[in-house]
């Protein structure tokens, strides 16, 4: 399967009791293909202008394990290496949440397949 950028994803942990504030674990994939993002387009139409479609192929990221996925994580392209206590700490990136999330695990490419908005 053909790459285009890194990603890095921060799935939801539960909450901590103490803080209450929202527990979040950081996953970094090197090798996916990144597709869509801010801005309207004229053949995406208001609707789905910002959308984004991930594919995170199997066979190039090592561990990688559809559970650490949930609707609703935070999608951020390229390589992060910070750790957050809230989605505010991303304030200087572009973000996007997972609205679905298929297991695309036949076939000759295999991978994990997201949607984002």
């Amino acid at each position: 399967m053909i790459t285009n950028s890194s990603l890095t994803i921060y799935h939801r942990d539960g909450l901590d009791v103490a803080t209450h504030l929202e527990k979040w674990i950081r996953y970094n994939y090197e090798n996916v293909w990144f597709f869509g993002g801010k801005g309207a387009g004229t053949n995406k139409g208001y609707d789905n202008a910002n959308d984004v479609q991930v594919r995170i192929p199997y066979d190039q990221n090592d561990d990688l394990n559809i559970n650490d996925f949930a609707i609703g994580d935070i999608l951020v392209q390229g390589t992060l290496d910070i750790d957050i206590e809230t989605q505010d700490d991303l304030s200087n990136y572009e973000i996007y949440n997972i609205t679905s999330i298929n297991n695309n695990n036949f076939g000759n490419n295999q991978h994990i397949h997201l949607g984002g908005k």
